[in-house]
């Protein structure tokens, strides 16, 4: 039964978001690079944002390493701009902060769309953690999803998998930064017109159904 099962303990975890640019911002970069430095530095003000936490690649070796990071310090995300696209990384999130991170996405993106005059082609979302272990080790756990026999390592002392599909992926894996702990990682592709909101119920549910299926519940 569901409540039998023990809360999963992640001690550990990190979310990241990437949108793809329809368009290359190739005016906003060259010709008002300076208008659109000062337009993102403006939106990113309320989250604590200051000089010393701009930065940007000073020498790539191509247009796709061409960027700035604003490293954001309230909530904790690293927001890089490139001429292509924007990655976002918050360390150490949780669900707890799930409607802070959902404001500020929101805001970030509109007003890069707007500053950048280009559209979203697509996201990609990594949702990824270390697991403690419970009462069964993971490598009892991880049988269930291995031919242990076909492997010829029944001995092993663990075991790991990984599931990818178009718009869908999973790992599976052995956490070096828990002893005896889990590494978890869900990547997800949606299309353009997917909210924030949209994306983070199906994450919700993504880690939720694989966290029962390794035998643990989320918080109550």
């Amino acid at each position: 039964m569901e409540e039998q099962l023990p809360i999963a303990d992640i001690p550990e975890g990190f979310f990241e978001y990437k949108a793809t640019f329809k368009e290359p911002i190739f005016s906003a970069w060259y010709d008002e690079r300076k208008i659109f430095v000062k337009e993102m530095y403006k939106t990113l003000l309320p989250w604590g944002m200051n000089l010393e936490k701009v930065s940007w690649n000073q020498t790539p070796k191509n247009l796709q390493e061409a960027q700035v990071t604003f490293s954001v310090p309230n909530p904790s995300v690293l927001v890089n701009i490139g001429i292509g696209g924007v990655t976002m990384v918050a360390n150490d999130a949780d669900w707890s902060q799930a409607s802070v991170l959902i404001s500020f996405f929101q805001t970030v993106i509109a007003n890069l769309l707007r500053v950048g005059e280009t559209e979203i082609q697509s996201h990609q979302t990594v949702l990824g953690f270390h697991l403690k272990p419970g009462p069964k080790p993971f490598r009892e756990v991880m049988k269930q999803f291995i031919n242990t026999r076909a492997l010829g390592k029944e001995d092993a002392s663990m075991y790991g998998m990984a599931l990818y599909g178009a718009e869908h992926s999973i790992l599976l894996d052995n956490s070096l930064a828990l002893a005896g702990g889990l590494f978890v990682r869900i990547t997800r592709v949606f299309p353009p017109v997917a909210s924030f909101e949209e994306m983070a119920a199906i994450l919700w549910k993504d880690e939720e159904g694989l966290l029962h299926r390794l035998g643990f519940r989320t918080q109550p």
